[in-house]
């Protein structure tokens, strides 16, 4: 995952800790292992509650995962 696109998103949509941790359910310490990299593949559904709770649309979702978007100058065949 990564975390560093989510402090990102965390600074971008001004979420505090305390709300998301209410929206996911997680502890504080869970988040906190999650963000600095002490899970380093979380499960498919810690992810989905992430990116739930940040209202992430695909393209962010797939950037949170770790994927990137094709290069604008590659065409899909």
């Amino acid at each position: 995952m990564n975390t560093e696109y989510l402090k990102t998103l965390f600074t971008q949509r001004k979420q505090t800790r305390y709300k998301f941790c209410k929206l996911t359910g997680f502890s504080s310490g869970a988040l906190t292992d999650i963000m600095n990299k002490k899970v380093k593949d979380p499960q498919i559904s810690t992810v989905v509650k992430i990116a739930k709770a940040l209202d992430l649309n695909e393209h962010e979702f797939a950037k949170l995962c770790g994927y990137r978007k094709d290069d604008e100058n590659e065409k899909n065949i």
